[in-house]
């Protein structure tokens, strides 16, 4: 017959092989899906991974570079930001993620005059190098006149 300790380390460990199994029964690592998830509610989605934006993480990372150019901006009212920043500030406050420019630090009117510099800037310079209108070339009309009889 089995001693006393003996018995009481096999329950252990019968006790804990038990609980062990339930425990990665529990919860499985893949998630089980009667249907599709909801697109607003997946982190693929949220993140922006399933389009082509990879623009988006490289104007995210852009913005980090110009923090110094936008803190400027407002503090001594340092009136340029460079096209890059500028690029940055409009790809990921229109077709990213409108909301990361206050995730920075910066308040919804300040992304706002971010934004509005930036606009302004692109315009100018949208003027300033645009071509110009293909040339017209006339040609020589032969007219006709009428003599009066």
């Amino acid at each position: 017959m089995a001693t006393k300790p003996t018995f009481v380390v096999s329950f252990i460990v019968i006790l804990i092989l038990m609980v062990a199994s339930s425990t990665v029964n529990a919860r499985s690592l893949v998630k089980q899906t009667v249907g599709a998830s909801s697109p607003s509610t997946s982190l693929v989605y949220r993140l922006r991974l399933d389009e082509e934006t990879g623009y988006c993480w490289d104007s995210l990372m852009q913005l980090q570079h110009c923090s110094g150019e936008m803190i400027l901006f407002f503090l001594n009212g340092e009136t340029y930001i460079g096209p890059g920043c500028c690029s940055a500030i409009r790809t990921v406050g229109r077709k990213c993620w409108p909301t990361m420019i206050g995730v920075l630090g910066f308040t919804a009117q300040e992304g706002d005059m971010l934004q509005g510099y930036c606009d302004d800037e692109h315009d100018e310079h949208a003027l300033a190098f645009s071509p110009l209108p293909p040339s017209v070339e006339f040609k020589d009309a032969t007219v006709a006149r009428f003599s009066k009889p």
